[in-house]
């Protein structure tokens, strides 16, 4: 082999390749497959339910991957392959994920929908910081409470005359 830099694996695409290239050479330049939500939702439905598909999708499900990103990961790979566009498949993500429930009830599969959100059960740093100020204040048990002492302060504070208490 001769020797190669590494700017010889590089190309440049020239300018106008779009008009020059065949229209429909690419996925995203032809148009989709299948367009009506019903017919999207049909496809789905068969697949999963096709034996070849079917054991993949329960082990996928058993992994414990939520059932929401599993429908996700189906519809994009269709998106991706041309089989429709992208707002149809997101039409049809519901259908997907209760064939992804079904398919674990029958089947006996725990499974979850949505992800767990990590920080749902914490507990916010405030509280945590509120708490451990009050355990580390020492406990003071109440006196008899005494006649509470004013100080008075400002321009128009008068002070206590001794004269007046007696």
């Amino acid at each position: 082999m001769a020797n190669l830099s590494t700017t010889d694996f590089i190309k440049p695409v020239p300018p106008g390749i779009s008009l020059t290239d065949n229209p429909r050479s690419t996925p995203w330049n032809t148009p989709p497959k299948l367009v009506k939500v019903s017919d999207i939702a049909q496809k789905y439905i068969d697949g999963l339910s096709s034996p070849e598909t079917l054991n993949s999708t329960l082990d996928a499900i058993e992994t414990g991957v939520p059932l929401a990103a599993l429908a996700n990961a189906m519809m994009l790979t269709g998106v991706g392959s041309n089989g429709h566009t992208i707002d149809a498949g997101i039409l049809v993500t519901p259908v997907i994920i209760e064939m992804l429930v079904t398919l674990a009830e029958m089947h006996g599969v725990e499974y979850t929908v949505f992800p767990k959100d990590p920080n749902a059960d914490a507990i916010p740093n405030r509280v945590i910081k509120n708490a451990m100020k009050k355990a580390a204040e020492p406990l003071v048990e109440k006196e008899e409470e005494a006649e509470p002492v004013v100080n008075l302060s400002g321009l128009m504070a008068r002070k206590p005359n001794k004269m007046e208490n007696m």
